[in-house]
């Protein structure tokens, strides 16, 4: 970890500042070390690395994905090219379409969660300069010394973490893009995933995620049937339902004959917020926000005929007909009741 990073850093747990100590350093890195919470939290840095894992107590799902990929991390890249030559697919091609939706900059501030063996994040990496920065975090320790011995090349200076990609390190709007592909849909909490993506980066800044998941126009057919009996993760679908309420902008497609999915977004500056106040020029009338706010106890049917009669006489729309009564005899009756308007 580069001392000068250190600041960048916040707590996993409740986004509180963390303090560093440092028992090893050379040339402005520390090798070994810890963060330590305003309440205590410490996280060790061992060999440049440092560790975010939280939960300290891992979802059953979150474990039990850790322990898998330290187990086959030696084996790893036996594995890693099956996917794309089972879909006839150009590794290289994909990965380089997916860093190019990031928008990425040389100076950009990028974050790759679950980067596992570093397969993609070399694509990351090729597009930013020295004065960009890289962050990549994985749960899987075995895998993220693969992924370094992969990247640690580059000009760009690159952070590596264990990490919990639900649970994120970074203080509010700091990235321009952040970024994962390949194993969302077995993370314990999406929701807060995405969640999560979305307040690390700045408005205006992209986030791309993807996994396995086919097309659902394809489901049932004997492709679907023989991929998803080898892979059953192909049944899953795109968690648009779980995305934060300010992605804006967002795109679903499926890649590597619609085997895969890819959501991007881009971070809104709020949630949305129309313009309610736009006059609707029909009989009823009025505006979105009076018909949702506007409404006053219900009435018998005689005064709704009547005050319809009333409003098709006086050609006002019945919100309008509706507000100039109300107002008139509400202002009367409290005029007559000594209160002052």
């Amino acid at each position: 970890m580069l001392e000068s990073n250190a600041s960048v850093y916040r707590c996993p747990q409740n986004n509180q500042l963390l303090r560093l100590e440092i028992t090893e350093q050379s040339k402005g890195t520390v090798i070994n070390g810890r963060l330590i919470a305003e309440d205590g939290e410490i996280f060790p840095i061992m060999n440049r690395v440092v560790d975010f894992t939280w939960p300290r107590e891992l979802a059953n799902i979150d474990r039990e994905t850790r322990e898998l990929y330290d187990r086959l991390a030696d084996e790893y890249d036996k594995f890693a090219p099956i996917p794309f030559l089972t879909y006839k697919c150009d590794e290289k091609t994909i990965r380089t379409g997916i860093t190019e939706r990031l928008n990425i900059q040389p100076d950009s501030k990028v974050l790759e969660i679950g980067c596992g063996c570093g397969d993609g994040s070399v694509h990351l990496a090729e597009k930013l300069g020295e004065n960009g920065q890289l962050f990549l975090q994985e749960l899987s320790s075995a895998f993220l010394a693969k992924a370094i011995s992969k990247t640690e090349q580059f000009i760009v200076p690159i952070e590596y973490a264990v990490a919990n990609g639900c649970y994120l390190s970074f203080p509010d709007n700091y990235f321009d893009a952040a970024h994962h592909f390949g194993g969302l849909n077995t993370f314990s909490d999406i929701r807060r995933c995405l969640s999560e993506l979305a307040r690390v980066v700045k408005p205006g800044g992209k986030v791309v995620v993807g996994d396995e998941g086919i097309g659902s126009w394809l489901r049932g057919t004997t492709f679907s049937k023989i991929m998803t009996n080898s892979n059953p993760l192909l049944k899953y679908s795109p968690p648009l339902e779980l995305l934060p309420t300010i992605a804006k902008d967002v795109k679903v497609e499926w890649i590597m004959m619609d085997a895969f999915y890819l959501i991007e977004f881009t971070v809104a500056d709020g949630e949305h917020e129309a313009d309610y106040h736009v006059p609707i020029p029909s009989k009823r009338g009025g505006t979105h926000w009076s018909r949702y706010y506007g409404n006053l106890e219900g009435v018998s049917d005689e005064a709704k005929k009547l005050a319809q009669k009333a409003s098709d006489v006086t050609g006002q729309s019945m919100y309008q007909w509706l507000d100039d009564v109300v107002k008139k005899a509400a202002k009367e009756h409290l005029e007559r009741g000594g209160i002052l308007l």
